[in-house]
């Protein structure tokens, strides 16, 4: 009972010294991740569809967008780089939860503007990643693959609230009114996923600014729920067939569940990325064309074969993304470890499109969450390889190097190398850094 306002407490009460020295690490592995999925994210055109309309409805030039030369009102940039940021599959994920697209995007457009210190940032940061990823743990799965609510969309405007409320040094009662108007602006539906549609790509940027705004009218003691989590009719309840309200709270303060996150390593679901990595392993090992490949069988865990993910004719980038048999194809005839290769035209190459056809995918029971076998047929011999992991998953983490590596690479069509490497600079020591706008104006 009361997990509002234990929850409230929490993000009130808690200091930077509260912050275990493993998960400030992790924060800046998080942040430089964020802004690698911002500048990729920042080229497409769904992004600077949102940018476009945000740039037209005006506001007060306050906070930095992703590759754009003007800067936008907070709550507009919060929802222009959200979106960015998550507007190519490649921003880490976990417990149900996209929180580099949600709370991060927030936290920096208000640290900007008031010119917080690096650890007030990381603090409200990591505060808002643990409260979204709590949510995401406790409205399960369900939420998504019963309910047919996305998510991040869903999720994402506690930890933006949450985060902003930090920064504004909200107390434990006006954190608790931020965290129930946040619950208000819950919202986003799985339904693009059938057609590609670009909703996907705006449910991110939504929860972000819906969640830096409920912060800023609680702060002018506007009332939300302080029961929006557990009760009868708040969040849980309304969204999750089967909630399980006590994981809002177990171990609070001494488990932090959010440095449980994964890092994509390449642009796809993240059904796809242990299986695409094995790919990698395997044309290292074997020199192979597309036309060398007869049948291919992907064997996994229920989650593999979701029927969100079977498209093997897709008609737009999200359509190809979030198909596993078209990103297998990709994998195979392309380097898909470069963000660029996967593009408008692998959507009408006819040899992908063609081995896309030849990849057949299907369960098995003996195999778990995203465990795969894969086994491709090159001139007529069948190799097999295992999808258990990937760069950046929790049994390979990356460290700040790796992710790094990650960033340049992502980067280095895009910005200048100088500034590539101010950003790894800053963010490395972004716990020292006085004014938050020092990096902020870098990602425009």
């Amino acid at each position: 009972m009361n997990e509002t306002l234990r929850i409230a407490q929490f993000v009130a009460e808690t200091r930077f010294q509260d912050l275990p020295f493993d998960l400030i690490d992790k924060a800046k592995v998080f942040v430089l991740d964020n802004l690698a999925s911002g500048f990729v994210g920042a080229e497409q055109p769904w992004s600077n569809k949102v940018a476009s309309l945000a740039s037209e409805l005006g506001g007060n030039s306050e906070a930095s967008v992703f590759s754009q030369k003007t800067k936008f009102d907070v709550s507009r940039a919060s929802l222009v780089n959200g979106a960015m940021i998550g507007a190519f599959e490649v921003e880490h994920v976990g417990h149900s939860a996209h929180p580099g697209g949600t709370a991060f995007p927030a936290a920096l457009a208000f640290a900007e503007r008031e010119h917080l210190d690096g650890r007030s940032f990381i603090l409200a940061m990591m505060l808002g990643y643990e409260v979204t990823c709590r949510v995401g743990a406790a409205q399960t799965r369900a939420t998504e693959d019963e309910r047919g609510f996305h998510n991040p969309g869903v999720n994402g405007p506690f930890g933006a609230a949450a985060a902003v409320a930090k920064l504004m040094n909200l107390d434990q009662e006006t954190t608790a009114w931020a965290l129930g108007i946040a619950g208000s602006h819950s919202a986003g539906l799985t339904e693009f996923a059938f057609e590609g549609a670009m909703t996907k790509r705006l449910h991110l940027g939504r929860a972000a600014q819906m969640g830096l705004e409920s912060a800023l009218l609680a702060g002018k003691d506007f009332t939300g729920p302080t029961t929006v989590f557990e009760g009868r009719h708040g969040y849980l309840n309304a969204v999750s067939p089967n909630p399980q309200p006590a994981k809002l709270t177990c171990g609070l303060g001494q488990e932090w569940i959010s440095r449980e996150l994964a890092i994509k390593a390449y642009p796809c679901h993240v059904t796809g990325q242990a299986i695409v990595h094995a790919i990698q392993g395997l044309k290292k090992r074997i020199a192979f064309s597309p036309s060398d490949i007869g049948k291919v069988s992907i064997a996994g865990g229920s989650r593999i074969v979701s029927s969100r993910h079977a498209e093997r004719e897709p008609t737009n980038m999200l359509g190809g993304q979030y198909s596993l048999p078209f990103t297998v194809a990709v994998a195979l005839a392309r380097d898909i470890s470069n963000p660029v290769a996967f593009n408008e035209e692998v959507l009408v190459d006819p040899e992908i499109r063609a081995l896309a056809r030849r990849i057949e995918v299907s369960e098995d029971p003996a195999l778990s969450g995203l465990e795969s076998e894969i086994t491709v047929v090159i001139r007529g011999e069948g190799h097999t390889s295992y999808g258990k992991g990937f760069p950046g998953s929790l049994g390979y983490p990356l460290d700040y190097e790796g992710v790094a590596e990650k960033f340049r690479r992502y980067t280095e069509p895009l910005i200048d190398e100088p500034r590539v490497g101010l950003i790894i600079e800053l963010v490395k020591r972004l716990d020292g850094i006085e004014d938050m706008s020092e990096l902020a104006e870098l990602i425009g």
